[in-house]
């Protein structure tokens, strides 16, 4: 899979494998442009990856994934027989790919910031990440998310 913003600076995704197309529809309908909900699904791959849990389920609102070392098993909520089986390590590199994506899309100058608009974007997507869950990110000082800052 390759993930990039098109000319029109929307999420783009490239498949080398068509089996990928569901998780590539999680990405964007369910984490969407969303860094809080991109940190979700990357603390649940660094957790299961880590041994901290077996599996962590991503319910988002049109699909449900569940993240295994064996895999992800993708399945769309209202049309079940669409579903994906994705090796663990190619949805770690998109999660991963998707996130650098959303992070550098340019904000809008008219987009107004209700949390934090005090810290630069990312680090205020972090702290109401860090304060929601009570925890450090695991992806601290990795992808661009910075390694210092008002952690939790």
């Amino acid at each position: 899979m390759r993930i990039y913003l098109d000319e029109d600076g929307d999420v783009a995704i490239d498949y080398d494998d068509k089996r990928f197309v569901e998780f590539g529809a999680f990405l964007k309908l369910d984490v969407n442009y969303s860094m809080v909900r991109c940190l979700d699904a990357l603390q649940m791959v660094a957790d299961v990856d880590s041994g901290i849990s077996a599996v962590e389920v991503y319910d988002g609102e049109v699909h449900r994934a569940e993240f295994r070392r064996e895999g992800v098993l993708v399945t769309h909520k209202f049309l079940p027989e669409r579903t994906a089986q994705v090796p663990f390590d190619v949805a770690v590199r998109a999660l991963e790919q998707f996130w650098t994506v959303i992070e550098s899309k340019p904000v809008s100058p008219n987009r107004t910031r209700v949390y934090r608009p005090d810290l630069p974007l990312v680090e205020s997507e972090l702290h109401l990440w860090e304060s929601t869950w009570h925890r450090p990110h695991p992806y601290r000082g990795r992808l661009g998310i910075p390694t210092g800052g008002e952690a939790v």
